[in-house]
């Protein structure tokens, strides 16, 4: 007596119903890697954007900590190449963030949006080809970078002394009752005060950027001021 075995295989209706599940599957592997990707891309996105303002404030902080007293003439007389706002200031510093290795021009301020929220900017005009001798003389920033965003609050303010005079008066010792220390100031005009300041402060919304500034003023001071400081 002869056994058949009868083979018996996919029908199309079973083929068709299997490549419809694969063909699912895959496109729901497809679109958890593109959500896993663009996740992926946000969160190093917002890794990058932290890691360039943390490298751009240390950055901000080494051109701040190098700021130069540097005497400059105006219409009336010889001071110092500094000036102060609550919006922001203008200085000189030998470690610009952009040109390294030449002295540069630095502003740092404010900058208003469209709703009314601030981002604090940084711009450079290179010396490594010019020579600053005026203070009204014009200088082209080409250099600018952002270094903080959408901020509700940013204001600047001045550490130093009053003018010259108190500033050399200081110099003569503890007997002179009626000099006063350095204080804060909103404003500081190195061409009236004829000083530099010696610390600034940025105060934004949740936090506050406080800068030593080095004072090399006495540089500047003819030997006959130093003798005579009274």
């Amino acid at each position: 007596m002869t056994t058949r075995i009868h083979h018996r295989g996919f029908t199309l209706i079973e083929l068709l119903i299997a490549m419809s599940i694969m063909l699912s599957m895959l496109v729901l592997a497809a679109l958890a890697y593109q959500s896993y990707t663009k996740t992926w891309e946000k969160d190093l996105s917002k890794i990058e954007q932290s890691y360039q303002e943390f490298r751009y404030n240390e950055l901000l902080l080494d051109a701040m900590q190098s700021i130069i007293p540097l005497p400059v003439t105006d219409e009336a007389s010889q001071a110092y190449y500094f000036l102060g706002r609550e919006e922001g200031f203008t200085a000189i510093t030998y470690a610009p963030v952009f040109n390294v290795g030449y002295p540069a021009v630095i502003r740092v301020f404010r900058e208003q949006n469209s709703e009314g929220r601030f981002q604090l900017v940084y711009e450079e005009a290179s010396l490594q080809n010019t020579v600053l001798k005026s203070a009204q003389q014009i200088l082209p920033f080409a250099k600018r970078q952002i270094i903080y965003r959408d901020i509700s609050h940013i204001a600047f303010s001045y550490y130093g002394w009053k003018d010259h005079a108190t500033r050399m008066a200081s110099l003569a010792g503890p007997d002179v009752t009626l000099v006063k220390e350095p204080e804060w100031f909103i404003e500081y005009d190195g061409l009236k005060r004829q000083v530099h300041p010696q610390k600034i402060k940025i105060d934004m919304t949740d936090f506050s950027l406080e800068f030593e500034v080095p004072d090399r003023s006495r540089l500047n001071f003819s030997l006959e001021e130093l003798e005579n400081p009274v």
